[in-house]
């Protein structure tokens, strides 16, 4: 297993991870349509990785899931805080705290879907590698990862974090490289030279889409969603 090295103040809890995605997207809504993709159960559904466990909320109960993270820290959240505080009940919840490239420890009977969310652009440029070993072992893909917009131009629900986005953008690159490094999307893996080169703009992210065998396209507030079927 990969040893993370150093994560940003985002990435080294669950709750503050929430608390600020929540009031930068519309997470209820990504995940809600996400979960109504995926269908009912009884269903297998993959969750690449699985982060805090979101998505979770919003699958029907007849689903077996399982989620890979390499973050402990993400992983206790939902074993501590979100199976317990949201009343989640699927058929069946395995997690695995595991690099999402470690294919090996989830192979054998095909998964109905793989969920792959927000996590491209961090895998940059890997991205296409794990797309195509996730179609070897699913019969449905399902991804989700932002488009570049203008700072004036994102549309973060919170107006205070909004302001702060928008002038972080502005900094010198140096001071915002450390920035990234201490508070925001260092997830300990990835560097910013390479997590800095995932640049789509709203076609070009299309383009990508398709060009990954991804025909199905959803537009949510600044990201797409696509759907991979053989």
């Amino acid at each position: 297993m990969e040893i993370p090295r150093f994560r940003s103040l985002l990435y080294r809890s669950g709750w503050l991870y929430n608390a600020i995605t929540r009031r930068l997207y519309n997470q209820d809504t990504k995940f809600l349509t996400i979960a109504l993709l995926v269908g009912k159960g009884p269903k297998r559904v993959l969750d690449l990785p699985c982060g805090t466990g979101y998505l979770m909320r919003f699958l029907h109960p007849m689903i077996e899931y399982e989620g890979v993270d390499l973050n402990h820290r993400f992983l206790k959240r939902i074993k501590n805080k979100e199976l317990k505080l949201r009343n989640i009940i699927l058929k069946k919840i395995i997690l695995h705290q595991k690099n999402i490239f470690d294919f090996k420890y989830y192979q054998g009977e095909k998964k109905d879907v793989i969920v792959i969310s927000d996590i491209l652009h961090h895998i940059y440029p890997k991205h296409f590698d794990l797309i195509n070993i996730a179609k070897n072992i699913a019969h449905k893909i399902i991804i989700c990862e932002p488009y570049t917009v203008k700072p004036k131009e994102i549309s973060a629900r919170d107006k205070i974090l909004k302001v702060v986005i928008y002038l972080g953008k502005h900094l010198p690159k140096t001071l915002f490289k450390m920035v990234d490094f201490f508070f925001l999307d260092n997830d300990g893996i990835n560097s910013y030279q390479k997590r800095s080169q995932w640049n789509y703009s709203k076609q070009s992210l299309k383009d990508l889409y398709k060009k990954m065998g991804f025909n199905k396209i959803y537009n949510i507030s600044d990201e797409y969603i696509g759907i991979w079927e053989p």
